[in-house]
């Protein structure tokens, strides 16, 4: 009996279409598994991964990712940055990439700490102030108090986590008229926590450096209450 149907996958053959039809075997999976999250953001990754790495007139395909060998660590990487949701996604894969570890390194919760860190003190003021009055919106909504009142009453341990996260911004927490509200309730703990993104160090002499967007971000600060 002639075996005429053959996985494009594997090469499997049989001898059956049905038998064709019900067959998985590892690269089939993943075919059948691509648009999943970890899968998805894992490709998203590798495609950028050897664009930034790899000299290659040819852009990486779906196909190239599924035969990889690293195939796996690549989806651990997507499920990774979907629990993550980090700021700017794209932006931190190509950090992760330049970072100079290995692809099983790239969860490391100390890389997405840095990334946070470089992020924060390179981005432009008026994106970092709309960003972080988009958080305390947020927060203002879900806790239902009045957005200007946020610095008053968030919790020292909340407020360390949404800096650590990038969520708030050393440019509204120094400029902003509240902000002292809140740095009096950090202890030592919190102070660990996010003490390389607040240094004090940098931040005044970038003030210093750029005293037009200092007043600009004061001003619009003011105007919004806090």
């Amino acid at each position: 009996m002639e075996q005429n149907y053959q996985c494009k996958f594997c090469g499997t053959k049989f001898h059956k279409e049905g038998t064709l039809a019900t067959h998985i075997c590892v690269k089939k999976r993943r075919f059948m598994e691509k648009d999943a999250t970890g899968p998805r953001f894992g490709f998203l990754a590798f495609k950028r991964f050897y664009e930034i790495s790899i000299v290659s007139s040819k852009p990486k395909t779906k196909d190239d990712f599924i035969d990889s060998p690293y195939y796996i660590d690549f989806v651990k990487f997507g499920h990774y940055i979907s629990d993550l949701n980090p700021l700017y996604m794209e932006k931190f894969i190509d950090f992760a990439i330049k970072s100079g570890l290995k692809l099983k390194e790239w969860t490391r919760e100390d890389l997405y700490e840095l990334y946070i860190c470089d992020l924060v003190q390179k981005e432009p003021a008026i994106s970092a102030t709309e960003r972080t009055i988009t958080e305390i919106m947020k927060w203002a909504e879900t806790n239902k108090v009045e957005f200007d009142k946020f610095f008053t009453l968030v919790s020292a341990n909340e407020a360390a986590h949404m800096i650590r996260a990038g969520k708030i911004s050393p440019w509204v927490l120094y400029l902003c008229s509240t902000g002292d509200d809140l740095m009096s309730k950090f202890n030592e703990d919190h102070t660990k926590m996010i003490g390389k993104i607040i240094d004090p160090g940098f931040w005044m002499k970038k003030f210093k450096r750029e005293d037009d967007d200092v007043n600009y971000i004061r001003e619009l600060l003011e105007q919004a209450g806090i």
